[in-house]
């Protein structure tokens, strides 16, 4: 056997061509013969081990990176770092300096039970991410030093040669050799939704990804046909490694909420440090010495801070996320929820997302005289395609399009492939457009309107293939006649079957996601489609869609486009077709700038960028690409758009029940601090001892808010447009109602301890318990003030079981407080006659009777409001 050339006897030409580093620009563009030579390697015999190990020293393993696993003390840290467990902290030291170790002890108990539930709950999510990764290693086919192996891909280098046949997923870039009846399912990298005919012919340098029919790229499948190739990238020199390091860089967006949380945290910390600055002072002013000062400012701190609320703002994103996961979505972060409540524009891929990504036959425009059985017939002999017994595809899509179309037109398929078997054929070639069958007796053929239609006979098919064609359909032609008793060519044979009719093939849109287009745009979302496919195809899709789809813009005219100018673009265009990963990227960022909060569906590598780059990522998960899942904040297990749009009412349906439980707990904690802040500034002592309001604190905040998080959806949640980007989680109507319910519970807080300590002479324990029976009683009541803006706040009360269950719960807990003598005393609090019962019960109803009164009151007027807008 002849020694090959690269083997070992030219060490100095590996040095001059390869050196340090093994790189091609632009493989797609140079004859197969000029890429083999580059990479110095004979095509018939393969590289040998030394020069594979001296390589791979070069390029590494054909791995892309992966993304490093989020360590849990990284977790740990990110739920101790906000402003309110600064102020809790600050507190609990303040509280030991000066020898409160019980109040500092209780402060730091609510410290822990916060961090735990965050910490436990984005855990989990984190993790069962992680869990969905696919692990199994793809094996590829190489011939090296003239034999052949199966290895792992990972072992390949560039000048490794290799073949692929149909089902293999393509190890590494490669430039192809040899190829015969050749296609490939590339939608995972170029979007395109039909599979590419390969061909060993160099294209043009500026060819786009999804026409550069000479290369196989990693990631993609083989559907059919045979080929060779020389591996030209590893690694993350391929097209999917550099799309995949180019999301890795893009940054990821802060959430809304995440964004609201801590411009609130950063507000109170200044309110407290100005409010226990202020309230020092006036302590000063009455003499207090400085332990008592000490003990007034921790007190107020631990009534302005809110302590539950990151618990319970974890614990309703956590429901949210559950909701989600019922409807097939798994959130990977938890403020993910929110933020798809505030989406105004959701960018989506076509293939596999607003399609399902299989070709079905759509129309059938039958030659005159012809049977509609005898076409299926011949449709499914001539067809290399089949069908597993578990009902997964084998072969190209549009073949197995054809035999479940046979299928459900009654043709036994595999039977009648048993009854006439194949004798001879002319394979599919892509350059003839054709292929042909012949059975015991007859031909059957399919292929191009254009080649086997002819302009004469046949012009009423030809108007019907042209009519598809201009609704973006693949047309495909039927025909099928009596064998040749003796051999003849191709063109003969071809010329001896009659057409029996044009089929139209698409993969059209899903049925779910026309009515989720809609439901998004009466709810003022802008559904935007970006996609690597034909332009004629996406408009067409777009149509059947709703989308503004009259011409479509492609990633060639984005790139003579500024900023300014695309600016303009993207309010007037809803499809982009033919587009690249980097142009999906600037299209994302484009709609973020003019202020939009972004969502981006995918499933290719090609997505992976956007994904990354969005306020909200939705990868789909069944057939979606590990990059893609890697890079996305959400994945829908169902790959069905529809799931969105319940994802985006979970998302308004949580921020609604998060200014619910925000409105009643702030209320609460301005209630207290107006009593204990009005109080010390009358000249009395503070009506509240610091561990009431700790205990207060813990169970008001998080029992009934909780309980307003559960609160089902409105019926018009997707009936109204999103919120702006920038509106503050308390916005100006929730800080009204914060201020109105705060002065009316502390109002008649104040008026109790006054009552009781002036006229009706009680002593300050038993003040203070005064005080705090009717603070409780009104906040706990006040919950129905807070379940809705407008009307009764007891209409569909019954519809939130754990709301009673919470109010039972509170109830219950406060009543321990005041009757079990430990914790009573622990808590400073005592026992109290029927007098200051009847009180501060009577007292605690006024705020929940005056807010629903003044809601009954103007009723009438709202009603007349909306009839005249009607009007």
């Amino acid at each position: 056997m002849k020694e090959p050339e690269h083997s070992h006897g030219h060490p100095a030409r590996h040095r001059r061509v390869l050196g340090t580093r093994l790189l091609i620009e632009n493989p797609h563009a140079l004859p197969a013969t000029e890429v083999l030579r580059h990479l110095d390697v004979d095509a018939e015999l393969g590289l040998d081990d030394v020069e594979v190990i001296r390589r791979r020293s070069l390029v590494g393993r054909n791995a892309l990176a992966g993304r490093k696993k989020l360590p849990a003390w990284a977790i740990l840290v990110d739920q101790v770092r906000s402003a309110v467990v600064v102020l809790l902290v600050a507190a609990a030291v303040a509280g030991l300096l000066i020898g409160e170790v019980v109040e500092a002890a209780a402060v730091a108990v609510v410290l822990v039970i916060n961090t735990i539930v965050g910490f436990a709950t984005e855990l989990r999510a984190v993790r069962s991410m992680e869990a969905l990764r696919r692990l199994a290693a793809t094996v590829a086919d190489v011939e090296r030093e003239d034999r052949r192996d199966e290895l792992d891909a990972v072992e390949l280098v560039p000048g490794d040669i290799i073949s692929v046949e149909g089902g293999d997923h393509v190890p590494a870039d490669a430039r192809l050799i040899e190829a015969s009846d050749l296609t490939v399912d590339e939608a995972a990298l170029t979007g395109e939704s039909e599979p590419v005919a390969k061909t060993v012919d160099a294209v043009a340098v500026d060819a786009p990804l999804a026409e550069r029919t000479g290369m196989l790229y990693l990631g993609t499948t083989v559907r059919a046909g045979r080929g060779r190739a020389v591996v030209v990238a590893t690694g993350t020199a391929t097209e999917v490694g550099r799309i995949a390091e180019m999301a890795a860089s893009t940054e990821t967006m802060q959430a809304p909420l995440q964004a609201g949380l801590e411009r609130l945290g950063r507000t109170l910390s200044l309110v407290v440090v100005g409010v226990a600055g202020a309230l020092a002072g006036l302590a000063l002013l009455r003499g207090l010495d400085l332990h008592e000062i000490i003990e007034v400012s921790i007190a107020l701190a631990v009534a302005i801070v809110p302590e539950g609320l990151p618990a319970v703002a974890t614990l309703t994103l956590t429901v949210g996320m559950r909701r989600m996961a019922r409807h097939r979505a798994l959130v990977r972060r938890l403020p993910t929820v929110e933020t798809l409540g505030s989406t105004t524009v959701i960018a989506s891929d076509k293939t596999g997302t607003l399609t399902a990504n299989r070709m079905q036959v759509v129309d059938v425009a039958l030659a005159e005289g012809a049977d509609e059985q005898r076409l299926w017939q011949s449709a499914v002999l001539c067809n290399d395609a089949d069908i597993a017994p578990d009902g997964d595809p084998v072969g190209d899509p549009t073949e197995v399009a054809l035999l479940h179309a046979a299928q459900n037109a009654g043709t036994d398929w595999r039977h009648l492939r048993k009854q006439h078997p194949r004798c001879d054929e002319v394979p599919f070639d892509p350059a003839t457009k054709r292929m042909a069958v012949v059975t015991d007796t007859h031909v059957h053929t399919k292929g191009a309107p254009e080649v086997l239609l002819d302009p004469h006979r046949h012009t009423e098919l030809l108007s019907a293939a042209d009519d598809m064609g201009g609704r973006a359909l693949r047309t495909l032609v039927i025909a099928s006649g009596p064998a040749p008793g003796h051999p003849v060519d191709d063109q003969s044979l071809l010329a001896a079957a009659e057409v029996l009719g044009v089929v139209g093939l698409a993969d059209p849109p899903r049925p779910a996601a026309i009515e989720a287009v809609k439901a998004c745009h009466q709810a003022g979302i802008r559904v935007v489609m970006i996609t690597g496919d034909q332009p004629r195809t996406a408009a067409a899709v777009a149509d059947q869609l709703g989308l503004h789809a009259q011409q479509p813009v492609t990633g060639a005219e984005l790139d003579r486009l500024d900023d300014t100018a695309l600016a303009r673009v993207i309010d007037q265009t809803d499809v982009y077709a033919r587009v690249a990963p980097e142009h999906k990227l600037r299209l994302v960022q484009a709609l973020q700038t003019a202020g939009h909060t972004v969502a981006v569906t995918g499933d290719g590598v090609n997505d992976a960028p956007a994904l990354r780059q969005a306020d909200v990522g939705v990868a789909m998960g069944r057939t979606g690409t590990d990059v893609a899942r890697e890079a996305a904040d959400i994945v829908l297990t169902t790959d069905d758009f529809s799931t969105i749009e319940h994802a985006v009412a979970e998302g308004r349906r949580v921020f609604d029940n998060i200014r619910r439980f925000g409105q009643y707990l702030f209320s609460w904690h301005l209630a207290v601090v107006l009593v204990v802040t009005a109080a010390i500034a009358l000249g009395a002592d503070a009506p509240l001892a610091g561990l009431m309001i700790l205990w207060n604190n813990i169970i008001i905040d998080v029992i009934p808010s909780f309980a307003l998080a559960l609160e089902p959806s409105s019926d018009d949640a997707m009936r109204h447009p999103p919120r702006p980007k920038n509106e503050p989680v308390l916005g100006a109507a929730t800080l009204r109602r914060i201020l109105t319910q705060g002065a009316l519970v502390g109002s008649v807080g104040l008026t109790s301890y006054l009552l009781a300590t002036t006229t009706m002479n009680l002593d300050l324990d038993t003040a203070r318990t005064m005080t705090f029976v009717t603070l409780t009683t009104a906040q706990l009541l006040a919950v129905f003030n807070a379940r809705t803006d407008t009307g009764s706040g007891f209409r569909g009360a019954t519809a939130n079981p754990y709301l009673w269950a919470a109010l039972a719960l509170t109830t219950a807990l406060e009543t321990i407080a005041l009757t079990v003598p430990d914790l009573r005393n622990l808590l400073g609090l005592t026992t109290l006659g029927a007098a200051s019962w009847t009180t501060a019960l009577a007292l605690a109803t006024l705020p929940l009777l005056l807010t629903q009164s003044s809601r009954i009151l103007r009723i009438p007027r709202t009603r007349e409001v909306a009839r005249q807008h009607r009007a």
